[in-house]
């Protein structure tokens, strides 16, 4: 910003960086979402894998999504796209299982490692379960899959007719069946389940029908209600986080827009240390993860903000409020003039921080780049005329 002179992270080169991580914080109204939407384009022109959670105003992110051929994938009671939180997915490639010269059928148990992110799914569904009734939504979700010819065997996944193939998964109205089987104890977890499997949320009992193999998706949240909104970015981050264990060779980044609804104090802790054990072992698989949030308070509310801002070498600060920039000065040390100068920084600027160096920017945008991202109509309209005029002047000089 002193000198107008060109910042350019590489939050891939592991030679300066750490980790790829990087935290996006600024209030209401700063620029946050332009900010986490410009990174996504540049990343994607690098050829790097892009995923977007977004649960508020899902819609703002369609218009480049679809103009770059990206895949927009929306999650929300009634929608036609579905992913089935039930399903056990290759997390392995077969080029990895070559390279590390590995037998992965022989690993920990897959169905396992499963039941423990079920788990954390019905908990954030039922927040409230007693150990009694945690035992008996895992009684129900081993016996579901047994009855799918699925066991702790890693090679019981397998198609009998396909072995390159896993088998037909259950979906939540299996699970339910066996907890009915189970009667008056597990009366209450069927009747709360009910939502998912025939009432207004009957939309996720059904087989996945999305594909996230295009470079630039986005997963849209928006629309879940407040009750339901964890619920279905819990669904959205574990789907993304099975393929970013795919294959460690390929560069991805997971962009988690509004990350304190996963990491505040009302939320599970388990769904909050999901989170976070994200943000310390993506580097392991060639990634990088994002939050962006300006919720600041609740971020930092139930102690896991500050863990995640500590597993991220990279931070970008927009302008923030007092008690806002006060808490981000003590999680990653801001000086005194630092800190004055978040707190009445104008949109646009921030300030970054990559391992210990410290300097102010300008976030600058092409007029392409702002017309597919701004949802202000005199900025997006005053952008289509300069590219306008630009391509008239390149057909009077042809």
């Amino acid at each position: 910003r002193h000198n107008n002179s060109l910042c350019i992270v590489d939050l891939f080169d592991t030679k300066k960086n750490k980790n790829a991580n990087l935290n996006l914080l600024g209030t209401s109204g700063a620029g946050k979402t332009f900010t986490m939407q410009l990174l996504a384009l540049r990343m994607r022109m690098r050829g790097i894998q892009c995923y977007i959670i977004a649960p508020i105003k899902g819609h703002e992110f369609r218009r480049a999504c679809n103009r770059i051929g990206g895949q927009f994938i929306k999650i929300a009671p009634g929608s036609p796209h579905c992913i089935n939180i039930m399903e056990i997915r290759h997390t392995i490639s077969p080029e990895m299982e070559l390279i590390d010269e590995l037998d992965y059928s022989e690993m920990d148990s897959l169905l396992a490692q499963k039941i423990q992110q079920l788990l954390i799914f019905f908990k954030l569904i039922i927040p409230d379960m007693t150990p009694e009734e945690v035992q008996y939504v895992d009684d129900a979700l081993l016996k579901t899959y047994g009855n799918f010819g699925i066991t702790h065997k890693n090679k019981s996944l397998l198609d009998p007719n396909d072995k390159k193939k896993y088998r037909k998964m259950p979906i939540l109205s299996d699970v339910y069946s066996e907890l009915e089987k189970m009667g008056a104890p597990a009366n209450r977890l069927c009747r709360l389940l009910t939502r998912y499997t025939t009432g207004s949320a009957s939309s996720f009992n059904a087989q996945t029908n999305v594909n996230l193999n295009n470079k630039f998706v986005v997963l849209d949240v928006s629309d879940a209600q407040k009750d339901f909104l964890p619920v279905a970015m819990f669904l959205a981050l574990d789907y993304v986080w099975d393929k970013c264990k795919e294959n460690r060779n390929v560069n991805k980044c997971v962009f988690i827009d509004e990350t304190w609804r996963l990491v505040c104090s009302d939320a599970p802790i388990e769904a909050a240390n999901f989170v976070v054990e994200i943000f310390r072992t993506i580097r392991g698989f060639g990634g990088s993860a994002v939050a962006a949030t300006q919720n600041i308070a609740d971020f930092f509310s139930a102690g896991i903000g500050t863990a995640i801002i500590g597993n991220a070498k990279i931070k970008m600060i927009l302008r923030s409020e007092k008690e806002e920039a006060n808490a981000i000065a003590d999680a990653i040390g801001l000086t005194d003039e630092e800190l004055k100068r978040v707190k009445t920084m104008d949109r646009g600027t921030c300030l970054l921080t990559a391992n210990e160096n410290h300097i102010f920017i300008n976030v600058k945008a092409t007029d392409t780049e702002e017309y597919l991202i701004t949802t202000d109509p005199k900025a997006r309209a005053a952008a289509k005329r300069r590219i306008e005029q630009k391509r008239t002047c390149a057909a009077f000089r042809r």
